[in-house]
């Protein structure tokens, strides 16, 4: 049974997905202030674990949000492009070429933003965005299988798997991977140096050129290139199925990922907390066993954390905290943004430059209690606009022409 007065008509935007992107904007500014803003190779294992409390912090993060908003905050991005395809076939228009333009806008802001921030994702975003479109028209049960697969970095296991089938190293072999390690190490501490104390010049020119390379090569070794496009699949067939129009049958849905999902997180939480994925390549058949399950653990809590919010939002959609970060979903581009701001002048040399001086429970605070202020801030800004700052100059250039930005002119999603 639907519930009318619960339900978007089409074109209206989607209020719980404005949360649920809010939601993922809260983890991913944690995530960030635990490590620092540092988008690299650490100095040094643990190198903001100050304390017994920065620990446990970090072990907490790590189990519980590390990882997990990236995969919501993907996920809705797909979720987003299934709604313009939809939204785009209404109203009659031409769609893939105004979609390319899009990306390619966000590609430009993207290029801007690496400027300050190496850990910056919506480049890789605006390139496998493109990604989608031939995929628009496969049948959603194989995109879905196609998503799982690269979700579960299927990929990655099997290069793994490769890798443990290869001759081992030589004496000379060892050396030079003993030397490239050496040099991994001494690259690492440089750009730490760079980030804490450098200039502005040192900072950007690190950026566009290590920091580039070494993004591209983690989203390669980690997986996360395949993983992300996997996420974006997953979102383009929720988009299609329309699960998050609030209806009887997508209500027991959620509540079924709820205890399926959480099932399995538990698990595999368990299986992280006895035996942690390994960082470096898999030495053993159990390596990798370890590995598919930590990659199971990231989807399966991030499900859960969907399910949960989305139900809760239907429960009570008008009052309480989660309307109420609805403001910061409509204006995600912005927010994520400004947290870059605001952690490049905590951390970096040109701003207060306390990388490595703050430990993870300190930073995390910081990072909410901003959160908390882009919150208030946001509620105003969409009491007066229809779109965040940076989202009115990405639709402007997207369509050529300055757009109205009044509540009145709302677009959406």
């Amino acid at each position: 049974m639907q519930h009318p007065s619960r339900t978007a008509s089409a074109g209206e935007r989607i209020a719980v997905v404005d949360v649920l992107r809010a939601i993922a904007l809260l983890g991913i500014i944690i995530t960030h202030c635990a490590q620092g803003f540092l988008a690299g190779r650490p100095p040094r294992p643990g190198f903001m674990n100050l304390s017994a409390l920065d620990g446990f912090v970090l072990n907490l993060g790590t189990l519980l949000t590390f990882g997990k908003f990236f995969t919501i905050f993907s996920f809705l991005f797909g979720l987003s492009f299934a709604l313009q395809m939809r939204s785009a076939a209404q109203r009659g228009s031409a769609f893939t070429g105004r979609f390319t333009w899009r990306l390619v806008v966000l590609a430009l802001i993207a290029l801007v933003h690496n400027v300050f921030y190496a850990g910056d994702i919506l480049i890789i975003y605006a390139f496998l965005g493109l990604l989608l479109i031939p995929f628009r028209a496969v049948n959603t049960r194989v995109l879905l299988v196609v998503a799982l697969l690269l979700i579960f970095n299927i990929p990655g296991l099997v290069l793994g798997w490769r890798g443990l089938s290869a001759p081992p190293l030589n004496a000379d072999q060892q050396q030079v991977a003993a030397q490239m390690q050496a040099q991994g190490a001494q690259e690492a501490q440089r750009q730490f140096d760079i980030k804490k104390s450098g200039t502005a010049a040192e900072i950007i020119r690190t950026n566009l050129t290590d920091g580039m390379e070494g993004k591209l090569a983690f989203q390669l070794r980690s997986g996360r290139l395949w993983i992300t496009f996997g996420l974006f699949l997953l979102g383009l067939c929720a988009g299609r199925l329309e699960i998050f129009r609030d209806t009887e049958a997508h209500r027991t849905l959620f509540r079924r990922l709820i205890w399926g999902a959480g099932a399995l997180a538990a698990l595999t939480t368990l299986v992280a907390i006895v035996r942690p994925a390994r960082v470096q390549a898999a030495a053993s058949i159990g390596d990798l066993l370890v590995s598919l399950s930590w990659s199971v653990q990231q989807a399966s809590l991030s499900a859960f954390y969907v399910a949960v919010v989305t139900l809760l939002y239907w429960c009570n959609p008008v009052r309480g905290l989660l309307p109420g970060l609805a403001p910061v979903g409509k204006m995600g581009l912005t927010v994520y943004l400004t947290q870059t701001v605001f952690g490049v002048l905590l951390f970096y040399g040109f701003g207060l430059g306390l990388l490595g001086e703050l430990g993870v429970a300190s930073a995390i605070a910081l990072g909410i209690l901003f959160f908390v202020v882009q919150v208030v801030l946001a509620r105003w800004w969409m009491t007066h606009f229809s779109m965040g700052p940076v989202e009115w100059l990405w639709r402007s250039l997207t369509y050529f022409k300055l757009q109205a930005n009044t509540p009145a002119a709302m677009k959406p999603a």
